[in-house]
């Protein structure tokens, strides 16, 4: 499905933590944009009988079926640029933008101190 990141997960485990209901999980989705750049959305939720739910690193994960193509291959990591701490979307499906990630990731806004490796 997806990959992310060992500092991606310990912020979402910490995320979860924060909310103390063991029955959420983190739901991902991401579609494309009347521009046809990728809009992400996440949040913890409780998956419906049509989700796919899976496990990344010990993070519970919530996919709807309408976003799995969306999101195949896609990288997520959580990074500091200057002070600023954001989860990046590392995305080959998402045409629009350098290094397939979100709007405010990496390769936008003349970002330089990001790589657009794969941990």
């Amino acid at each position: 499905m997806f990959k992310i990141t060992d500092s991606a997960a310990k912020q979402f485990q910490a995320s979860i933590k924060e909310v103390g209901d063991d029955s959420l999980a983190l739901r991902i989705s991401a579609k494309k944009s009347s521009a046809s750049a990728m809009v992400y959305n996440m949040g913890f939720d409780k998956p419906s009988d049509e989700d796919i739910t899976f496990t990344v690193k010990g993070v519970d994960m919530i996919v709807s079926p309408i976003t799995v193509e969306n999101v195949k291959s896609m990288t997520i990591d959580f990074k500091d640029f200057e002070g600023q701490e954001q989860f990046v979307f590392m995305n080959p499906n998402d045409q629009n933008s350098s290094c397939g990630s979100s709007h405010s990731g990496c390769g936008t806004d003349s970002n330089s101190s990001c790589s657009c490796s794969e941990d």
